[in-house]
């Protein structure tokens, strides 16, 4: 009954967790068990999540998903595994990644749409998404946004203390020597270099 609700299987070095039909304690309690079972199969591998059953939760219930696999040390990939081309049928849009807690140094997050971080993200942590990301807290390690090309991406954080900026191909890295301010700034692309500036609401996002 548990591989019919979520079924993990290996592809390109990454876990796929496929959830089938069942509610988010069932996911939960399979999650935790295969873990303890197996944490050494688990700890620091990238995992993708796909199959029907992500329809039928809310963006609460998968940020609880993506926290458990946090939790245990996963490195969090939101991109759909590859599957078989159908002729004109246009790929389905990504989600946006919410996560509710800090990341500490060492972990790594990936999205196909933007990040979003309810905490600090420590030094040697990194964050790379194809669009947007965004930091409700302490930005201090390498932050990616745009990482498929998108120039009009922009990086936000609570306070902006980075080890690396990247937006598409552009890098900013940190002189070693930072400045730390206590108010929010956004880093976006202009004039082909990577600006930051402080963020006040009254403003239009650069784009």
């Amino acid at each position: 009954m548990d591989v019919a609700k979520l079924d993990i299987k290996g592809l390109n070095n990454s876990l796929v967790f496929v959830f089938g039909e069942g509610s988010l304690e069932e996911y939960i309690t399979i999650i935790k068990s295969k873990v303890d079972n197996n944490p050494q199969l688990f700890a620091g591998s990238s995992v993708i999540f796909q199959g029907d059953g992500l329809k039928l939760l809310t963006q609460d219930e998968l940020a609880d998903l993506q926290r458990i696999c946090l939790d245990y040390d996963m490195v969090l990939n939101n991109m759909q595994a590859p599957s078989s081309p159908r002729a004109e049928k246009k790929p389905a849009a990504s989600r946006d990644l919410i996560i509710y807690k800090t990341l500490r140094s060492g972990q790594r997050v990936h999205s196909d749409a933007s990040i979003i971080v309810w905490g600090n993200v420590h030094e040697s942590a990194e964050i790379t998404a194809a669009k947007d990301v965004i930091v409700l807290g302490k930005l201090e390690g390498l932050a990616h946004a745009g990482c498929f090309g998108d120039i009009s991406s922009t990086i936000f954080a609570l306070q902006l203390s980075p080890r690396q900026l990247r937006i598409a191909d552009r890098i900013s890295r940190s002189s070693g020597d930072l400045v730390k301010n206590n108010y929010p700034e956004i880093a976006y692309v202009e004039d082909d270099n990577i600006c930051i500036k402080e963020y006040t609401p009254h403003e239009a996002i650069p784009k």
